[in-house]
């Protein structure tokens, strides 16, 4: 097991190669795989290390980082963004002076943003606006990774994850302002502390619904956070309603109904696709926006109410069973599903989101995609071949689909 002084001393290494690529030269490249594999060399030379990426102690986490930095290292060589990946490698360093989620999301920050500001100051591109967006994003992305709790390799996953995420954003290609940006994260870290606050979402949820409000902010405008915001309000709500009947009957949300990322973003990562892609097509993007939301309330207040409903029935083969089952349908349920669609929807009507004329359209895409979470529940899931969260995250998709076909 390696000392915390050693566990610096390999993560400055890491960190350190990859500043060579700020260095406007393509045999910076071949120079930082070269050094990553010399690395690994030298790192494994004395110990018989295998891949685990799992229970990992420190010197198997390095090797597996190693490893990665190779990998990535050697796909810059194909075209993946020099930046982007360098960027993520560098945060290696601030994982180690990782402590709680408000610290961790000011220390990846200021790694992620010293390495972009550099890098582009050196290339002479530098635009700060984007340096803060690239820098908070990574951040909030290496946070959530941190705040999972799992066994898995911590130091892998924070350099994959932030990788991932510089990544998809430079092909997004996103141009954000940084009091644009400021106000959007502002605004999603105070709500989703005050959600933490009251029990409404645990530390992952936390940095989840913060990363979601904040790219659905600078991808659209205040109006769709505040019916995603709605969303989670309203659900927060109806998760606690008869929550000692649901207790007594062994279905209850876990601790409290305190949501987690998992939950988040099952139901919000479609929302934010969308959100993402409004600029495409505002009028597309903007219903699918709305119906995935709606879609994740009305499934959430079927599933919560439905839960206290006296008679059930399984949505494939309408047979009698117990509440709480995956599949589950019931007359209460049902009512409660059309209520929170049209909850969602007449919001975005009344923010001018969307026009009176698409109001069925929506409605009639979310209550259809609440059934297929309902179908996908009593097969795909019942059998385990996917989660609750995946299959909120299709059901959500697939709402945002369903006004496609309609709309066209």
């Amino acid at each position: 097991m390696l000392s915390k002084h050693s566990s610096v001393l390999y993560a400055c290494i890491i960190s350190g190669i990859a500043l060579i690529s700020c260095i406007n030269d393509f045999r910076a490249i071949r120079i930082i795989i070269a050094a990553y594999i010399i690395m690994l060399i030298v790192f494994s030379s004395h110990k018989n290390f295998k891949l685990r990426f799992y229970f990992a102690n420190d010197e198997e986490s390095f090797f597996n980082t190693i490893l990665l930095a190779i990998l990535l290292s050697s796909l810059t060589l194909i075209g993946l963004q020099e930046e982007a990946i360098f960027a993520a490698l560098f945060l290696v360093i601030a994982h180690e002076f990782r402590k709680n989620a408000l610290w961790n999301i000011a220390i990846f920050t200021i790694f992620g943003f010293s390495f972009f500001y550099l890098f582009y100051m050196l290339n002479n591109s530098i635009e700060v606006g984007k340096v803060f967006f690239l820098s908070l994003i990574g951040a909030l992305a290496s946070s959530l990774v941190e705040s999972i709790k799992t066994q898995a390799d911590k130091r892998f996953t924070v350099v994959l994850a932030a990788a991932s995420t510089y990544t998809i954003f430079f092909i997004y290609s996103i141009n954000v302002s940084i009091l644009q940006l400021a106000v959007a994260f502002a605004l999603s870290l105070v709500l989703s502390l005050a959600a933490t606050k009251a029990g409404a979402a645990d530390e992952s949820g936390l940095m989840s619904a913060t990363l979601i409000g904040t790219l659905t902010i600078v991808s659209t405008n205040i109006k769709f956070f505040a019916v995603l915001l709605l969303f989670y309000m309203v659900g927060s709500i109806v998760t606690r309603y008869k929550y000692s009947i649901k207790l007594e009957r062994g279905i209850a949300e876990p601790a409290g109904g305190a949501r987690g990322y998992s939950n988040v973003f099952g139901n919000s990562l479609a929302a934010m696709l969308f959100a993402m892609l409004y600029g495409i097509n505002n009028d597309f993007f903007t219903l699918a926006f709305v119906a995935s939301v709606a879609t994740a309330l009305g499934d959430t207040m079927a599933s919560e109410i439905g839960k206290t409903a006296k008679n059930v029935y399984l949505i494939t083969s309408f047979e009698k069973v117990e509440a709480g089952v995956n599949g589950g349908i019931s007359l209460i349920g049902e009512i409660a599903a059309l209520i929170g669609s049209f909850i969602i929807v007449a919001s975005a009507l009344l923010l001018r989101l969307i026009e009176l004329k698409w109001m069925p359209i929506v409605v009639f895409s979310s209550f259809v995609a609440i059934h297929i979470d309902s179908l996908l529940g009593a097969t795909l899931e019942t059998k385990g071949y996917l989660t609750n969260s995946l299959v909120n995250f299709i059901a959500t998709l697939c709402a945002g689909l369903l006004c496609y076909l309609l709309f066209l």
